[in-house]
């Protein structure tokens, strides 16, 4: 259905995607433009099957997923509904070459793997979450006065960085440019 209403109003024929619902996201985007910074391009490919609604119900993981994510300022969306039309099938457009690359190499251009993850900084993160964890279940088994404290210290916290709009820096390590794509196995 999709390709004869893009054969029926002189849009690209497009082999791996729908055409995209320019309406919802131009609403979306005229009510949220004022709160957003970016809107992110999310593309989702299967290396060997895509799953059906089978392996959804009985709990079958794919064996490889890859995802593939681009960060577009909202400056550099157009402000018209005609504008953006063009601009939404222009990057389905280019969101159904990517995966049509993907499926001839096996993988998006530039991906980034498992090895570009630093360890000292892995580890350095994990170990300050196990840390924290650890601090919490004390504070929960052994110290009911101080956990209360600490729960309504953290709530305060968080309502205040939530109404203020604030962005707590990432522990160790934040990733430098744009966002690369990622092997998830």
């Amino acid at each position: 259905m999709s390709q004869e209403y893009a054969s029926e109003h002189g849009l690209p024929m497009l082999e791996h995607v729908l055409l995209p619902k320019t309406k919802g996201f131009i609403c979306c985007l005229q009510e949220l433009r004022s709160s957003l910074d970016a809107v992110y391009d999310v593309t989702i490919a299967y290396k060997h099957r895509l799953p059906d609604f089978l392996d959804n119900v009985y709990g079958v993981d794919p064996s490889e997923v890859h995802i593939h994510v681009r960060m577009v300022q909202l400056h550099h969306i157009p402000t018209t509904e005609d504008k953006i039309t063009e601009w939404m099938v222009e990057r389905f457009r280019q969101k159904d070459q990517l995966l049509a690359d993907f499926f001839m190499k096996g993988h998006f251009p530039d991906e980034g793997t498992e090895g570009d993850l630093s360890t000292p900084k892995c580890l350095a993160n994990f170990l300050t979450v196990v840390c924290l964890t650890a601090i919490c279940l004390y504070l929960t088994l052994f110290s009911f006065v101080w956990f209360k404290v600490y729960v309504v210290a953290s709530c305060a916290y968080l309502s205040f960085v939530t109404y203020y709009s604030i962005l707590p820096p990432q522990l160790i390590g934040s990733p430098e440019g744009d966002v690369k794509a990622k092997k998830v196995v």
